[in-house]
């Protein structure tokens, strides 16, 4: 028997059917307060965990520690910067321990460092997910509220954070709310809601291992940081960052994201989501070697998965399962590969300007400037791009625009809906752009589907236009709905095969 407080009496019956016996531990829970901690107690070599009242009132061989114990309290008033640290410093003392946190709404005006080894748990066993666009309170689980650094500027060189998680630690099970965010008005910076890294360099400047779990992130300016994380692991994450979802830069050995869900449930409101929808970029991929990205998704941002080019490098990556809704500039944007690339698998993309009612998007002067589409790999990149068996729908202005000295190849893909463009009223307009237009580079379009562009199944709809600096072309074993329509500029040096494509034009009589 041992204490944990303040819970009912908690019975676990374990039965041995191999031996044909019983065996059965009860685990009592009873009043005593919050100081408590676990014993480790052996049964047949096995080691099975009870519950003790620890003698020193916090801690007993390092598994748990318990906030309250230092005086935290979730009454959405209390200052829990010093407890937490408090608490976080015990389980470091330890050699590593989980630091458990209860339900409750925790204010915070500093911030927090997880040390090696150290686990920051919530009450949340699964991905938290609230609504929260009507102001609607929240009464469940862990809620960290953070209120340091509102208004200073923070963007991917920044490496302020309201949590630092270092080396082998982990930050699971809780909602990081910004309460004192905006939500009509243009949303203010904050600095990073978690950042896997050692920015000080208080541990050496790596933080390999480093995790994020669980974790809902509401109103927050930035998400999550890796930098300098090697193998970090991101699963299980939503929310609503308004500036950089996620940021990875300076990973040299394999880092994995997976499990991923960006949605405006925070505020939809304008112009507060209008920033989100000019600006906010949901991914940046900057310098890392072998990302492993997975069912990964994002609503309403300018730039869906943003490659770009940093001090130390660019990325290659594996992306499987991965979406973007309503980018209005575009679904994946590189501007810069490795040699190796970015390989993207099962993909799911839309780029568009909701008019007439802009809802997301703003209208206007500003909405008539917008040209989405769904992938721009930029005249700097080197590195190959690759999408196969995914899909793309608008209404974009285009599928892809492509330049640089590297391949892209579209394997099995289907293409719907492009050749849009918004006035200033809110009205759609059309200028004859081509799916895909080739301005450099090599590119390689096989076995796709073309439905057909702004609906005109005629020579106005362009599936391919190629530019006087292309490299080399292959368009060949697609289905195209209507009449074909390749605008070919190459230049005298460009290589292009157009061949084995299949429209709907009369079948020649032979």
């Amino acid at each position: 028997k041992a204490v944990i407080s303040e819970r009912k009496q908690v019975t676990e019956n374990l039965t041995d059917m191999l031996c044909g016996s019983v065996l059965a531990l009860a685990v009592v829970v009873a009043t005593a307060g919050p100081h408590t901690a676990w014993e480790g107690m052996r049964h047949r070599g096995r080691h099975m965990p009870r519950y003790v009242a620890p003698s020193n009132g916090t801690i007993d061989d390092g598994l748990i520690v318990l906030v309250s114990a230092f005086g935290a309290a979730g009454d959405n008033a209390t200052d829990n910067t010093k407890p937490f640290r408090l608490a976080l410093a015990e389980a470091a003392k330890l050699g590593g321990a989980t630091v458990k946190i209860g339900s409750g709404i925790f204010r915070f005006t500093g911030n927090l460092t997880i040390p090696p080894g150290v686990t920051l748990s919530g009450t949340y066993q699964v991905i938290p997910s609230h609504d929260v666009r009507n102001n609607q309170p929240l009464t469940d689980g862990t809620v960290l509220i953070p209120t340091a650094g509102r208004g200073i500027p923070c963007d991917i060189d920044c490496t302020s954070a309201f949590i630092v998680v270092e080396e082998n630690a982990l930050l699971r099970g809780l909602v990081i709310l910004y309460d004192e965010q905006e939500r009509v008005k243009t949303p203010v910076p904050y600095p990073w809601a978690v950042f896997l890294g050692d920015p000080d360099h208080l541990y050496g400047g790596n933080a390999d291992n480093a995790a994020v779990m669980d974790v809902e992130l509401l109103g927050a300016w930035n998400g999550i940081a890796a930098v300098a994380a090697h193998r970090h692991y991101i699963a299980r994450i939503q929310g609503q960052p308004l500036n950089v979802g996620v940021f990875v830069d300076e990973t040299y050995d394999i880092g994995r994201i997976e499990d991923v869900h960006f949605n405006p449930w925070f505020s939809s409101k304008d112009p507060f989501v209008y920033y989100q929808t000019t600006y906010g970029r949901a991914f940046v991929m900057g310098r890392s070697d072998w990302e492993y990205v997975f069912n990964t998704f994002a609503f309403a941002y300018a730039v869906g998965y943003h490659f770009i080019e940093r001090a130390t490098g660019s990325m290659n990556g594996n992306f499987l399962g991965i979406g973007a809704d309503l980018m209005t500039n575009a679904s994946v944007l590189v501007e810069q590969s490795q040699p190796m690339g970015i390989l993207i698998t099962n993909g799911e993309f839309t780029a568009f300007c909701d008019a007439p009612h802009f809802t997301f998007c703003e209208g206007g002067v500003a909405a008539s400037k917008k040209t989405p589409m769904h992938v721009q790999v930029g005249s700097n990149n080197k590195g190959a791009v690759k999408f196969v068996n995914s899909a793309f729908w608008g209404p974009a202005a285009q599928i892809a625009q492509t330049q640089g000295s590297g391949t892209v190849t579209f394997s099995q893909c289907h293409f719907d809906a492009w050749d849009h463009y918004i006035t200033e009223n809110g009205s759609t307009t059309h200028k004859g752009s081509a799916a895909i237009s080739q301005l450099g580079g090599n590119l390689i379009v096989s076995e796709c589907d073309f439905t057909g562009g702004h609906g005109k199944l005629d020579l106005t709809t362009r599936e391919l236009e190629l530019g006087p600096d292309v490299a080399k072309t292959i368009f060949t074993s697609n289905i195209v709905t209507g009449k074909l329509n390749v605008v070919r500029n190459e230049g005298h040096f460009s290589k292009v095969i157009v061949q084995n494509n299949l429209d709907d034009s009369p079948m020649e009589q032979h």
